[in-house]
């Protein structure tokens, strides 16, 4: 069966989608990163974890890692560890499978699926309950005791509209 990859990387979670040309969500996951380790060896954890779960990949999308300043939100120096992280598993990813991943902005992704984030809303949980909405059987996740979603739901999220806006983008490329 061909199917693809996206990734939604951070340097402390990575959603991992895996997704067939019928936009089937044949898995959906998120890989906690060990924030005592160095970028490189939380990279080769990604590398083990992708290589311990075999496909045969026909594209591989990454989310884009920001590049400009949110509201105070991101300071340069996060910025650019962000930046050389994603490097890094870009180029993991190109060794794994022999593909160079297609890197798509977050805003183009929810553009391209429709997903519409008002002024003042909360995109994550926007996210979150579209990707539910889509695939409530697949895309199951847990409530924290105050009703959140738990840690790394955003990002396995985040992965699926990676995925999609992925599958739509390339078709009409």
């Amino acid at each position: 069966m061909d199917t693809i990859l996206a990734l939604d990387i951070s340097t402390s979670r990575v959603g991992i989608t895996v997704m067939n040309y019928d936009k089937k969500l044949i898995s959906c996951d998120v890989v906690k990163l060990d924030s005592n380790k160095c970028l490189e060896e939380r990279c080769l954890d990604l590398e083990n974890y992708l290589s311990s779960n075999p496909h045969d990949f026909k594209e591989v999308y990454i989310e884009q890692p920001f590049a400009m300043f949110s509201g105070g939100k991101t300071t340069a120096m996060t910025m650019s560890k962000l930046q050389r992280f994603n490097g890094m598993c870009s180029f993991m990813v190109r060794k794994l499978y022999g593909i160079n991943p297609l890197m798509i902005a977050a805003n183009k992704a929810r553009s391209v699926n429709e997903i519409k984030v008002k002024r003042g809303q909360k995109t994550k949980k926007i996210v979150i309950d579209w990707v539910a909405k889509k695939y409530p059987k697949d895309f199951v996740f847990e409530l924290t005791r105050h009703g959140n979603p738990k840690p790394g739901t955003d990002d396995r999220a985040d992965s699926v509209v990676i995925a999609l806006a992925g599958l739509i983008i390339s078709k009409e490329g």
